[in-house]
C-alpha cells in the first residue's frame, strides 16, 4: 500500500480500521495501549499513523533481529531509556523475512524524503488560528514539497484537523488549502469594513453599551456567587453542629450518618455550582471589550492593503476560522459582533 499504491500512512491506518483489522495493542494485549480507549464510536481500538509509521521501519520484517533498543538509565533505579538508533545491535538473517529488501529500500527512501520535508520548520501567518469545524480541535499546518521532473521544486501548504493528522480519534474533516484560508479572510475583513461607516460619536456609544452589557452579567454572576458562598458556608456550619450533637450524643449514630450524608451532598452540589459560576465569571471578564473601534479600522485597513498579510494584525483582527469537511470556511472576528449589532 506505502510503496506500490502511493498511500499514506494515514490512508493505510483508514483502510486497514474499514477491514477491522485489530491493530498490534490487541493481539499482544499491551496493557499500556489497552488502558487508552479509542473515540471510535464503535468502541473498538484504531489504527494509528504513528503504528504504521513504526511497522515501517521495522527491520524484524527483513529478517533480522533487532537489540539493544532501551537501556537502564541507573542499577538503582528500573527506568529505562530508548537508544538511539546507531546504539542498536542489528543481527541479520535470523530468520525468514517477510519483506524483500529492494522492497524495504524504497520504503526507507520514500520516509526518510518525508522526514526531511518534515524537519523544516513552516509557518503560516493563520496558524493558531484555524479550527476543526467538525469536532472542534485545533487545525494542524502542514506542508508538502516534491520536486518535479524539470528540477523545480512543487509546495503545497494545508491545514488538517489535528484528529485527523494524529489520527487520535475519527474525524470526517479533510485537509484544505491554506490559500483558500488567505482567501477568505481577505473577503471577510474587507466585507466587515465596509459595514463600518460610523462617527466616533457612534463608535463610543456602541463601546459603552457593550461594555455595560458585560458589567451587568458580570455583576448577576457575582451576585449569584456570593448566594452560594453563603449557603455553602450554612452547610458547613450544619455539619459542624450535627457532629457536635454526635459527639455529646443528642442525637444517634445513625440518625448523624443520615443528615451527614444528605448534608454532603448538598455541599458538593453547590461546590460544584460555584466551581461553574467562577469559570464563566472567568471566561466573562476575558471577554468585557477592550475594542478602540478606530484602531481596530485602521489595523484592518493596514491588513486590506498589504500583499502579505502581517501575524500579529491577523491575530489582532481574527478571533476563530473554522473550516467543514466540505471546506466550507466561517470566520469569527473580533469586532464582527459589535458592527453587527449596529446595523
Amino acid at each position: 500500500m506505502y510503496i506500490n499504491k502511493g498511500m499514506s500512512t494515514i490512508k493505510i491506518a483508514d483502510e486497514l480500521n474499514r477491514r477491522e483489522i485489530e491493530p498490534p495493542a490487541i493481539y499482544l494485549k499491551i496493557p499500556t495501549y489497552m488502558k487508552k480507549q479509542s473515540t471510535n464510536p464503535n468502541g473498538k481500538y484504531v489504527w494509528l499513523r504513528a503504528q504504521i509509521g513504526k511497522i515501517l521501519r521495522n527491520e524484524v520484517y527483513l529478517g533480522s533481529v533487532v537489540g539493544r533498543k532501551f537501556q537502564k538509565v541507573s542499577h538503582k533505579i528500573a527506568k529505562v531509556r530508548c537508544t538511539k538508533k546507531e546504539e542498536h545491535i542489528v543481527l541479520e538473517n535470523m530468520h525468514e523475512s517477510i519483506i524483500d529488501i529492494e522492497t524495504w529500500n524504497k520504503a526507507q527512501e520514500k520516509l526518510n524524503g518525508y522526514t526531511k520535508s518534515r524537519n523544516r520548520k513552516y509557518d503560516h501567518e493563520l496558524k493558531g488560528l484555524v479550527y476543526c469545524g467538525e469536532c472542534g480541535n485545533k487545525a494542524t499546518l502542514r506542508c508538502r514539497e516534491e520536486k518535479r521532473k524539470n528540477g523545480n521544486f512543487w509546495r503545497a501548504t494545508y491545514f488538517i484537523c489535528s484528529k485527523r493528522n494524529n489520527y487520535s480519534g475519527l474525524c470526517d474533516c479533510k485537509q484544505i488549502s491554506a490559500n483558500l484560508m488567505e482567501e477568505a479572510v481577505q473577503q471577510t475583513i474587507k466585507t466587515e469594513m465596509e459595514k463600518i461607516s460610523l462617527s466616533e460619536k457612534e463608535i463610543k456609544q456602541i463601546y459603552q453599551e457593550a461594555e455595560v452589557q458585560a458589567q451587568t452579567k458580570s455583576n448577576l454572576l457575582n451576585t449569584k456567587l456570593q448566594e452560594l458562598k453563603n449557603t455553602f458556608q450554612n452547610i458547613e456550619n450544619t455539619i459542624e453542629e450535627i457532629y457536635q450533637d454526635k459527639i455529646n450524643k443528642v442525637i444517634q449514630v445513625e440518625d448523624f450518618k443520615t443528615i451527614y450524608e444528605k448534608k454532603q451532598n448538598e455541599r458538593n452540589k453547590i461546590l460544584k455550582e460555584m466551581k461553574k459560576l467562577e469559570k464563566e465569571l472567568e471566561e466573562s471578564e476575558q471577554k468585557s471589550p477592550k475594542i478602540d473601534f478606530k484602531e481596530i479600522k485602521q489595523i484592518a485597513n493596514e491588513f486590506l492593503k498589504m500583499e502579505k498579510p502581517n501575524k500579529m494584525i491577523l491575530e489582532k483582527l481574527i478571533e476563530r476560522i473554522e473550516f467543514d469537511k466540505e471546506k466550507n470556511i466561517k470566520i469569527k472576528l473580533n469586532f464582527q459582533n459589535y458592527t453587527n449589532s449596529s446595523m
